[in-house]
């Protein structure tokens, strides 16, 4: 079997989480590499966390539910985040509109520079 020829613009990449690996393609190599590093940080919170409360990860636990326990954690973590964003937005909203509240519809007078003699 050959390999897949690359999409216009992408390149290969090879990627390795938890041991295994995967080639992909991609057009951002920065962005991926700043998501195998949050995908990285992931597992290994995991990992602490069974460290603290089961002394090791269970042992009833295989490779396919270890996966979906990160994607679900950071689906939870996205979900917090745009949950954050949209509390942000709202309140500049708010924000925005009270101070479109407080300028007035009419402009005021204008102020000579000079009083009216001249002097």
């Amino acid at each position: 079997m050959r390999p897949p020829v690359p999409l216009p613009g992408t390149k290969p990449v090879t990627v390795t989480v938890q041991g295994r690996s995967l080639q992909i393609q991609t057009d951002r190599p920065e962005t991926l590499t700043a998501a195998l590093r949050i995908l990285e940080e992931t597992f290994q919170d995991m990992d602490s966390q069974c460290q603290l409360r089961w002394g090791s990860v269970p042992k009833g636990l295989d490779t396919p539910s270890w996966y979906l326990m990160g994607a679900l954690n950071l689906a939870h973590r996205v979900a917090r985040l745009e949950q954050e964003a949209n509390q942000h937005t709202h309140n500049l909203e708010q924000t925005l509109s009270k101070l479109l509240s407080d300028v007035p519809d009419e402009p005021s007078a204008p102020v000579p520079l000079l009083d009216e003699d001249g002097d």
